[in-house]
């Protein structure tokens, strides 16, 4: 079997050597829901729901459609509703603005912290009012935000927290996955995160069993859990439809036990970035000593940003610049949102980061190809 050529020497995804490499197992699972009754694809996301669970050390979880419906579902289960606040970032994917919104609940952007790109805990009481409901860290590029500072800070002020750890599946915050300090905190399955799927996907893991309760009536309609004798459907909440594609979960749940061999990958493979630019203008992330994080990419801090991002992709290395401008400066929001007047440090990020590209599926000579040629871009005065 031949897999299609990519035509970039270092791409960042190559998850399809994965597939090959699993697709015994991948074949046998998707058959399964394939040539099984209704029931069997029911029985498929509700294993796989068990064991994200278990590896993620929570008591609940619940997968649905998307990381973007996720953190609608969550926000709600958390009763955020109309005129409600909720303290986030701007460096992240609309995703995480919107589905405030959605709810009806405004988000109030905080600035992060420039090491590791995550929320900014020191900023945050001076944002809180009596209409704070939330806060909304994320996890960004597999970068774990200090939820345990923001827990305490949160229960002193009666808060509940939703993490976005759409990018971070295998990442471990004071040894333990994240999710250990948050209310409610949502994986992303799309293709290109750490464990991806091959369309959309996401889980929502809990250990309050009443707000299980809520994202699990909120994902399935409103339906009350337990068909009525009837047989007739009872409606208690306006729900939606969007629980976890049967299809999705048997891939995933293939994938979920090499999750951590992958992540050990990826941070080597950021281990030889690391010492192949430590002497260079780049400006390299930072992490707390109880923060392991695992890399959807490995983002640092470049010099004449766009000339260097231009120059690695016309050698055959898909870097990409993620969440570029600040979501508040996007067309949707002409006004900017609250709280965006003082992003000094987010604004700079902004206009500095590159993603380098992270994959398991690596050699250290592709990554040692990127360092050269990065290293010869950032010696240079004009590229």
């Amino acid at each position: 079997m031949n897999l299609p050529h990519d035509p970039f020497r270092v791409a960042r995804w190559r998850v399809n050597d994965t597939h090959f490499a699993l697709r015994e197992e991948i074949h046998a699972a998707i058959d399964r829901v394939l040539f099984g009754t209704m029931k069997t694809g029911y029985e498929v996301r509700e294993a796989f729901e068990a064991a994200f669970a278990e590896t993620m050390q929570q008591r609940h979880c619940v997968a649905v459609h998307s990381g973007t419906i996720g953190l609608f579902i969550a926000l709600r289960a958390c009763g955020i509703g109309s005129g409600d606040e909720v303290i986030t970032v701007a460096n992240s994917d609309i995703s995480t603005t919107a589905a405030i919104r959605h709810c009806g609940a405004i988000p109030i952007l905080c600035d992060v912290r420039a090491s590791d790109y995550t929320l900014d805990p020191d900023l945050i009481e001076p944002l809180i009012t009596p209409r704070t409901r939330a806060i909304l860290p994320v996890d960004l590029h597999g970068h774990p935000a200090n939820v345990a500072h923001l827990r305490t800070i949160a229960d002193r002020h009666g808060l509940r927290i939703v993490e976005d750890a759409a990018l971070a599946a295998g990442a471990r915050d004071f040894g333990k996955p994240l999710g250990a300090f948050a209310d409610v905190t949502v994986y992303s399955f799309a293709p290109l995160k750490p464990l991806g799927s091959v369309g959309n996907g996401a889980a929502l893991v809990t250990q309050d069993a009443d707000i299980h309760e809520q994202l699990r009536l909120l994902t399935y309609y409103g339906h009350a859990p337990g068909a009525p004798q009837s047989g007739h459907q009872h409606y208690i909440a306006e729900g939606y439809n969007t629980p976890l594609d049967p299809l999705q979960a048997a891939l995933l749940s293939v994938k979920l036990p090499h999750l951590e061999a992958w992540t050990h990958k990826r941070r080597t493979l950021v281990q030889q970035y690391e010492g192949g630019l430590a002497n260079t203008s780049a400006v390299l992330p930072g992490f707390r000593a109880e923060s392991e994080p695992t890399f959807r990419a490995y983002t640092i801090q470049v010099p004449r940003r766009q000339a260097v991002y231009q120059a690695l992709r016309d050698a055959g290395i898909e870097v990409v610049l993620h969440y570029a401008p600040a979501t508040y400066r996007h067309p949707v929001y002409p006004s900017g949102l609250p709280g965006s007047q003082a992003l000094r440090v987010t604004d700079r990020l902004a206009d500095e980061l590159v993603c380098l590209p992270v994959s398991p599926e690596f050699t250290h000579v592709e990554v040692e190809y990127v360092i050269d040629v990065l290293c010869r871009l950032l010696e240079e005065d004009d590229l």
